[in-house]
């Protein structure tokens, strides 16, 4: 949704970030999978995410402006909320990247509140979608 506003450094770190998420609880649900490969699509760089950055700690120095992380917490959440399902490996994983990113409690609240309403409205899109 917001990818455009992130450069290609940016993109390869949020990818890492988004990679630790659907792996964290060491199961991927088949949504989970397809909004990843959606996410990869969408981010549209020419440089790719070796296997090795996959394994790595996400720079999120990288991320180097308020717009930025933002964006990068409202594309997570979109991915964790997916699902319908955010298992507390994946829950803890979020809030600890709110933290990291510099979020008050307050913020983040909101943003997963946002990240819940987006799931729900994609869920909507893809009965309309499914439906005839």
């Amino acid at each position: 949704m917001f990818l455009r506003i992130l450069n290609d450094d940016q993109k390869r770190a949020l990818f890492v970030l988004a990679h630790h998420l659907v792996v964290a609880d060491h199961s991927v649900s088949a949504i989970e999978g397809d909004l990843l490969d959606e996410l990869a699509n969408g981010l549209r760089t020419k440089i790719p995410v070796t296997p090795q950055e996959l394994h790595e700690e996400a720079r999120l120095g990288a991320f180097d402006s308020r717009e930025v992380r933002v964006a990068v917490m409202l594309e997570i959440l979109t991915l964790a909320y997916g699902d319908n399902a955010v298992p507390g490996a994946e829950s803890a994983m979020i809030a600890e990247l709110a933290r990291d990113l510099g979020f008050t409690a307050d913020e983040f609240t909101a943003m997963k509140a946002w990240g819940e309403r987006a799931s729900a409205l994609l869920g909507d899109a893809a009965g309309l979608m499914d439906a005839g």
